[in-house]
């Protein structure tokens, strides 16, 4: 959620009593993870995606700077250090996380409590490099 969108819903979020904006993101988004030759996306060259998913990363670090009362987190539904992705219609289905082992992590970080991190990149194993 960027530019216009967030700033239409910048005064709900601030009426919440734990207001969080949680962006889906990517291993992709990465620079550590796709400079890694161990690291599948570190093969697929292409622009559009790893490009927009690392300025996602960095919107997300700049509104956490920018508003400190509300909490913004990147999240990755896979598994950096273990080399695993989530199954889904992009990929074709090929990773080895189900669905709902990729959203679990999200929903839980979308359901932290006041005191939640913000301003951070993870998976489902805890902290990505940036």
């Amino acid at each position: 959620m960027t530019g216009r969108p967030m700033h239409a819903f910048l005064p709900l979020l601030r009426a919440a009593d734990h207001p969080r904006v949680v962006m889906v993101s990517s291993a992709g988004g990465s620079f550590a993870v796709v400079t890694d030759p161990e690291q599948a996306v570190s093969k697929m060259h292409e622009l559009a995606y790893t490009s927009s998913k690392a300025a996602l990363n960095m919107i997300t670090i700049r509104y956490a700077q920018a508003i400190p009362q509300v909490k913004f987190n990147c999240i990755t539904p896979g598994e950096v250090a273990n080399h695993k992705f989530t199954a889904t219609d992009m990929n074709n289905h090929t990773g080895q996380l189900t669905v709902t082992e990729g959203t679990d992590p999200i929903v839980k970080l979308a359901l932290s409590d006041a005191d939640g991190p913000t301003g951070t990149f993870t998976d489902r194993l805890g902290p990505v490099a940036w």
